[in-house]
């Protein structure tokens, strides 16, 4: 069951909100208006973690974490992957069986966008 993260950053719960579960962990991020800007889903936390992220200014894309090139004296940091990989129904199950707790309006819209990646 995905659970609300408290915040203990500077970004307002307004415009930014965390949930996570042993293997799922959900950021969405909010207009001034309180419609949804962008969402990250990383599904298989902590083991070749894969990430399904949509944004108003991109295509929806799901692909692996990687981790990143390191530069000398930075910490080690992981990114997406340029390259999609396939997204499939077990996903959207995935996601649903984990979901009950999320305010029903953010739920179907990442469901529709979902949904429409799977259809292409």
């Amino acid at each position: 069951m995905l659970k609300k993260l408290a915040s203990h950053s500077l970004i307002d719960s307004r415009d930014r909100v965390r949930y996570a579960s042993d293997s799922i962990s959900l950021t969405i991020w909010f207009n001034n208006d309180s419609s949804i800007f962008a969402f990250e889903v990383v599904y298989d936390l902590l083991m070749h973690e894969k990430c399904f992220f949509y944004s108003r200014k991109t295509a929806a894309r799901y692909s692996n974490i990687v981790d990143d090139e390191s530069k000398v004296g930075r910490s080690r940091k992981q990114i997406i992957a340029n390259k999609d990989i396939k997204f499939d129904q077990s996903r959207i199950d995935e996601f649903i069986s984990v979901s009950k707790s999320l305010p029903l309006k953010s739920k179907v819209f990442i469901l529709s966008i979902m949904r429409s990646k799977i259809q292409k």
